[in-house]
């Protein structure tokens, strides 16, 4: 049962940028109650409803991680030679529906033992076109329901694809050509219990040299047809946009967030920027597709210089939100933002506060009263060093919720821990 919680003597990252040392935070339910000095008013000694005093003993509470861009059934890439992607999803896309379920559901926990508290999921799996076996949604209901342990999970049902574009046959995908049948494309995800949109606006990686990721697919008019439709139900959208052609058609056509951009250039920032667009970069991705790719695509991604890309979104103000793609977790995406030369500060919170506004959630990703309750407790300051803070996790929160606690947590709690780290 969710009760009070009281954080003592902890330094609170709180989202935003700010910063606040030796202070307590009181959690009443799902929600976060008050955020004020250690000893204040309003601390444990003035709650009587308190179930929980968790002394933080000079550790760093922060929001919980927001993964902006994930597929649940697709953490077996980690382990899989780049040579071998296309064989390998092919085998895999004959994989029975429970073996796909079974697999996304654990790597749910995986990523909820890691800190992430709320995953934006885009795109699952499909053995045909029309035929999926179960979709995010499913996983997501899964989730709320307690059935299985879990993030929030922010689901766009089937990927809005033309026929035979970038997703077929990997993910479950709903082809769609022309404005009229991309609108209904986007109902019928509607329908079917979608929070966001996905709409593919290029070819992409994973089925290179059949496709490449400069080839642009949906047009202006289809595009345009699949934002109007999702805002009409008050809907997010975002788009898989490699090209930079392809990334300035998605600003005009009134698309929110823009997924990869590994070919734009800096008229496409310059156009996310003057649009109000938001860029989820999937950095780690972008890195290794760069080094690990036939030779002709690896040059191709490595001389468009994605990293300055990211760091003239970031100067001109777009929000840049972490999102991890199939393979990699959100700490490695960090990571390799730290790497392209973004602030630590700003790779916080595009994990955090940032995160939350790519994802349309408004309750989320701040220290603050009335927000959600989705906290991590570190032992030491994720600011001075990732990496260490976060192999250093003591508890995840969600909801107000204690749901992940390390081994040497005093919390009374069989704490569910990850398996070995995947290399």
């Amino acid at each position: 049962m969710i009760g009070r919680i009281v954080f003592t003597n902890v330094n609170v990252i709180d989202g935003t940028g700010g910063v606040t040392h030796t202070t307590d935070v009181i959690v009443n339910g799902s929600s976060i109650e008050t955020v004020g000095p250690s000893n204040s008013a309003g601390s444990a000694d003035a709650a009587p409803a308190v179930v929980r005093t968790i002394d933080g003993h000079g550790g760093w509470l922060m929001p919980g991680l927001i993964n902006c861009h994930d597929h649940l059934c697709n953490k077996w890439l980690r382990t899989t030679p780049a040579n071998d992607y296309q064989s390998a999803r092919l085998q895999r896309r004959h994989s029975s529906p429970g073996t796909h379920a079974l697999e996304a559901a654990g790597n749910a926990v995986w990523e909820l033992c890691q800190g992430v508290t709320t995953v934006r999921e885009l795109g699952g799996p499909g053995i045909a076109i029309g035929q999926e076996m179960f979709t995010n949604v499913d996983v997501r209901d899964a989730i709320e329901s307690g059935r299985i342990a879990g993030p929030r999970v922010i689901a766009s049902r089937l990927i809005i694809a033309m026929t035979g574009g970038h997703g077929t046959p990997w993910y479950g995908v709903r082809e769609a050509d022309g404005p009229d049948e991309v609108r209904q494309a986007v109902r019928e995800q509607l329908k079917g219990g979608a929070d966001c949109i996905k709409i593919m606006s290029t070819a992409g990686l994973a089925n290179y040299p059949h496709e490449s990721p400069d080839t642009d697919e949906y047009t202006f008019e289809e595009l345009s047809a699949g934002a109007d439709e999702a805002y009409r139900f008050n809907k997010l959208i975002t788009t898989h946009a490699m090209s930079d052609s392809a990334v300035r058609r998605a600003v005009r056509a009134g698309i929110d967030t823009i997924e990869h951009a590994f070919l734009a250039t800096t008229k496409g920032i310059e156009a996310m920027a003057d649009g109000g667009v938001s860029f989820v970069p999937t950095a780690r991705v972008a890195w290794r597709m760069a080094r690990n790719s036939p030779p002709a695509l690896a040059e191709l991604l490595e001389s468009a210089g994605h990293r300055y890309r990211v760091l003239e979104a970031v100067e001109l103000g777009v929000p840049v939100g972490i999102g991890t793609d199939s393979r990699f977790t959100v700490l490695e995406e960090m990571e390799t933002l730290l790497e392209y030369g973004v602030p630590v500060d700003t790779v916080l919170q595009g994990a955090t506060g940032i995160a939350a506004r790519i994802c349309g959630l408004a309750d989320s990703g701040v220290i603050a009263p009335g927000k959600r309750a989705d906290l991590l407790l570190l032992r030491t300051n994720p600011l001075q060093g990732l990496r260490s803070a976060f192999e250093g996790l003591e508890l995840v929160v969600k909801a107000g919720e204690i749901v992940v606690a390390s081994d040497l947590s005093d919390i009374p709690l069989r704490p569910l821990r990850p398996s070995a780290p995947l290399t």
